[in-house]
């Protein structure tokens, strides 16, 4: 079928390798973000990221596909566009085109891998530092490439203040951790809520996002003899939002205290949402007494439906779980350019992953329901289409 208005939820920009090094060498030393050529003893060319490790071959383009079948090498050419699209946001563009997208929410790569460095001062500075660049970046042309920002909390003042510096320069939604780290209090402390008082004042969603959390990115793994860890850290790294969502923002009542904070959970895909609203209803239900689980105002199904969004890729699983999650709720993302996106076959993609699904729930999830959530000008002819 036919896919008239496409945009992307969730796609990424790989940052300049001298980014931070350049804004903050001087201040940060060896500390800084920044291109290595060795790692614990390994000669090659590693991104350090104030905590982890990182091959830069692993971000190089690859080609699409379903994410459970092998992908084939991308043509050269094409590869080298990519690569350099990530500089040159006309360029960006042009790709878009070629993959029939209208208009992407851009999110960081080695940002968000940057959210694990431990000095909170030093993740303020990288983030800061990426937010202006990413400004810059989507200002070409901010109707089709909207900025996204980083927004570490551990300082609420801190983070008030740079929401509301970058809701000025028309940033659309901001990544906090996926999980406070460990000298923090819980997202569900009153110490955030003038943060998410601001949030939903601004109508600026607040985005949890994979890799932003305390779990290791399994692509960092670098030693052969840490494989072994690999099907682990991939399972956890795609299960780590629904407990925060369900104890920080649901039973920890964030969202009861702040009805109109908008929270996506970024990438987490929408197959796993049946078990979890299954898990939680029991919260609400026979066990509820007997665990002595506070009450909140709404049933879990109902915050599901008016406060959370989600992003997915290529779930082969996600018609099974759009009531749950609520037709309304679920958004594309391409995840380019990253190695599991769907560039430049998107199209190809969404046909095969949404077959199941009616033509209105379709045109929203692959681009309506991003474009209502974000403000966007939608064609006529494209609100027509879903209507």
């Amino acid at each position: 079928m036919s896919l008239d208005y496409v945009i992307s939820a969730d796609s990424h920009i790989i940052e300049p390798l001298d980014l931070w090094e350049k804004a903050l060498g001087k201040k940060w030393g060896d500390k800084v973000p920044r291109v290595v050529d060795r790692y614990d003893g390994i000669p090659g060319n590693y991104y350090f990221f104030g905590y982890d490790y990182l091959d830069l071959g692993v971000v190089e383009p690859e080609d699409a596909a379903d994410s459970t079948e092998e992908s084939s090498a991308m043509d050269p050419e094409l590869a080298d566009k990519v690569n350099r699209s990530n500089q040159d946001p006309a360029l960006r563009l042009e790709l878009m085109e070629m993959d029939g997208v209208q208009a992407e929410i851009v999110n960081s790569t080695f940002a968000l891998l940057c959210m694990r460095i431990e000095h909170p001062q030093l993740v303020q500075d990288v983030c800061r530092v990426y937010n202006d660049w990413i400004v810059e970046y989507c200002s070409h042309d901010p109707k089709r490439l909207l900025a996204s920002g980083m927004l570490p909390p551990d300082d609420v003042d801190w983070a008030v203040a740079e929401l509301e510096r970058l809701a000025k320069k028309d940033v659309r939604t901001v990544f906090i951790y996926t999980d406070v780290k460990p000298h923090m209090p819980p997202y569900r402390d009153p110490y955030y809520d003038r943060l998410w008082a601001a949030a939903a004042d601004l109508d600026i969603p607040v985005t949890i996002h994979i890799v932003a959390g305390r779990i290791r990115d399994p692509f960092t793994i670098i030693h052969d003899h840490e494989r072994g860890d690999v099907a682990r850290l991939w399972l956890e790294l795609f299960s780590d939002a629904g407990p925060i969502l369900a104890n920080e923002f649901i039973f920890g009542g964030i969202f009861d205290r702040h009805p109109k904070l908008k929270l996506i959970l970024g990438e987490y895909e929408i197959c796993w949402l049946p078990w979890f609203l299954f898990r939680t209803q029991q919260l609400q239900g026979a066990v509820a007494n007997s665990l002595k689980v506070t009450p909140v105002k709404k049933s879990v199904q109902e915050y599901l439906h008016t406060q959370v969004w989600h992003s997915f890729v290529d779930d082969k699983f996600a018609d099974r779980a759009f009531d749950v999650a609520g037709a309304t709720q679920v958004m594309w993302g391409s995840d380019f350019p990253h190695p599991r996106n769907t560039f430049p076959h998107s199209h190809e993609v969404l046909n095969r992953v949404l077959a199941n699904v009616d033509d209105e729930t379709r045109a929203n999830v692959v681009g309506l329901n991003c474009a209502r959530l974000f403000n966007m000008e939608v064609p006529a002819p494209a609100r027509a289409a879903a209507e």
